[in-house]
C-alpha cells in the first residue's frame, strides 16, 4: 500500500510520475471500480487557481468524446488536488518503446485517425491542448475480430488554453521536440495549429519509432526543422512578428525531401504529413481538414457505416422485445413498418452488440465489398466463424 491517501478511494500502488504530478492506481470504495488518480504535486489554493483551472474548469466545458480523456471525479483536500480518470493500459510513448519494429502503416493510420478526431473535438469546442506528445496520448487495448485493437485518447490538459483568449500566450510552451516553429520564433503568437504540428511529429514517430526533430535547445530544434523544410525566407519570417529575437540566429539550410525518410509510404499519407508539418501555420491544415483528408477515406466510410448501424439500433429498441422473441415471422411484422425499404432478416442481416441490421440486397453487396477491402478477408468466412463463436486467428484441426 502507498503512503498517499485520498478520501473515498483505496490507493493500490503508483503507476507513473512526471515533473508536475504522480499517478496512482486506486479503487473506489463505493463502486469497487478501478481508476487512475493523478495527484498534482504543486499546492492548490482553490479550484480556480492556475494549477487546477485547465484540468477541471476548462475541460468541464468540453462534451465527452471517445478519443478525449474525461475527468470522472476530483478530490480537493488540504490544498492538494487529485484528478480521478478512467484507467488506461499504457501511453503511446511506452507502447512504441516496447516495439521491436515499427507499426504497419495501416495500423498507424487507424491510431492517427483517433488522435486527430480527439484533437478536432477539442478545437471545435474552443480548446487547444498545447502539449501534444506520445506521453500525453493514452492507449487502451481490447480484443477485436482479427486481433488486438487500440483505443487512443488525448490526455493531460494542464497546459490547455481557450482559442477565444487570443495571443499573446505563454512564450515557453509544449515539449521541445514537438514544438511548432511559431512557438519558437514569435513572442507567444501561436494558435491551435501548433497541435496539428505536434500530431504530425507523432505521425512520423509512430511510423519509424524515432522522433522527427531532436534538438537540445530551441536553436538546435529550429536547425533540425530547417534541415528538413529549409530555412525561412525574410518574407516568411515577417509572418512571425513580434519576433523572439534570441532564436533568429540560425544557419541557412536547404530543404530535403520528406519522401527520402519514408520511401514506402502511401502517397496520400505523405501528402497529409507534409501539410501537417507546413512551416507557416496559415499554410498548415486545420484539425478539421486533417480529419477529412483522403488518407482516412476508408476509415471515414467505416465510421459512417457504424452510425447507420446505430440508427437501426434505435429503431429496434422501439419494438416490443417480448413479441420479437415469439417467432421470426412476428419479428418481421413488427419491424416492417419501421423500415419499409429493408429486406427480411437473414444471415447477411447480421447481429452485433444487440443491434439488428436490416439491409437491402444492394446494400448487402456493397457492405460485403467494403468489409472485404477493409479487412482483406472473405466476409462469408468471417460470418461463419462468428456464427460458430470461433476466433478468426486460430484454425482448429
Amino acid at each position: 500500500m502507498s503512503a498517499f491517501k485520498i478520501t473515498g478511494y483505496d490507493v493500490i500502488h503508483q503507476i507513473g510520475s512526471g515533473a508536475y504530478s504522480e499517478v496512482f492506481l486506486v479503487r473506489c470504495r463505493k463502486s469497487g471500480k478501478s481508476y487512475a488518480a493523478k495527484h498534482l504535486i504543486d499546492s492548490c489554493s482553490d479550484l480556480m487557481c492556475d494549477v487546477a483551472y485547465a484540468e477541471i474548469q476548462l475541460m468541464k466545458s468540453v462534451p465527452s468524446h471517445p478519443n478525449v480523456m474525461q475527468l470522472c471525479d476530483h478530490v480537493f483536500e488540504n490544498k492538494s488536488l487529485t484528478l480521478i480518470m478512467h484507467l488506461m493500459d499504457i501511453n503511446l510513448y511506452e507502447y512504441m518503446q516496447k516495439r521491436v519494429r515499427p507499426f504497419s502503416e495501416n495500423r498507424v493510420r487507424k491510431m492517427l485517425y483517433q488522435i486527430v478526431l480527439g484533437l478536432e473535438h477539442l478545437h471545435q469546442n474552443g480548446i487547444f491542448h498545447r502539449d501534444v506528445k506520445p506521453e500525453n496520448i493514452l492507449v487502451k487495448f481490447s480484443s477485436g475480430i482479427i486481433g488486438k485493437r487500440e483505443t487512443l485518447q488525448l490526455a493531460d490538459f494542464g497546459t490547455a488554453a481557450t482559442i477565444a483568449q487570443r495571443p499573446p500566450y505563454a512564450i515557453y510552451i509544449a515539449t521541445r521536440w514537438y514544438r511548432a516553429p511559431e512557438c519558437m520564433l514569435s513572442m507567444g503568437y501561436y494558435g491551435p495549429k501548433m497541435d496539428v504540428w505536434a500530431v504530425g511529429c507523432c505521425f512520423y514517430e509512430m511510423l519509424t519509432l524515432k522522433p522527427l526533430f531532436q534538438g537540445e535547445n530551441e536553436i538546435e530544434m529550429l536547425d533540425c526543422i530547417h534541415e528538413l523544410l529549409g530555412s525561412p525566407s525574410p518574407t516568411v519570417l515577417e509572418r512571425f512578428r513580434p519576433w523572439n529575437v534570441k532564436n533568429l540566429k540560425f544557419a541557412k539550410r536547404q530543404a530535403t525531401e520528406l519522401r527520402w525518410h519514408l520511401p514506402l509510404m502511401n502517397v496520400f499519407g505523405m501528402d497529409l504529413m507534409k501539410k501537417m508539418l507546413a512551416y507557416c501555420p496559415d499554410q498548415r491544415l486545420s484539425s478539421k481538414n486533417v480529419a477529412n483528408h483522403t488518407y482516412f477515406e476508408e476509415l471515414i466510410r467505416h465510421k459512417k457505416l457504424s452510425k447507420f448501424s446505430l440508427s437501426h439500433q434505435s429503431l429496434y429498441n422501439e419494438v416490443n422485445v417480448h413479441e420479437m422473441k415469439s417467432c421470426a415471422g412476428q419479428l418481421r411484422n413488427n419491424t416492417k413498418h419501421l423500415m419499409p425499404d429493408s429486406s427480411v432478416t437473414s444471415v447477411q442481416s447480421f447481429k452485433t452488440n444487440n443491434t439488428f441490421h436490416f439491409l437491402s440486397p444492394e446494400e448487402q453487396t456493397k457492405i460485403n465489398k467494403q468489409r472485404e477491402r477493409f479487412w482483406n478477408m472473405n466476409p462469408k468466412s468471417i460470418e461463419h466463424k462468428l456464427w460458430c463463436n470461433e476466433p478468426l486467428y486460430r484454425r482448429e484441426k
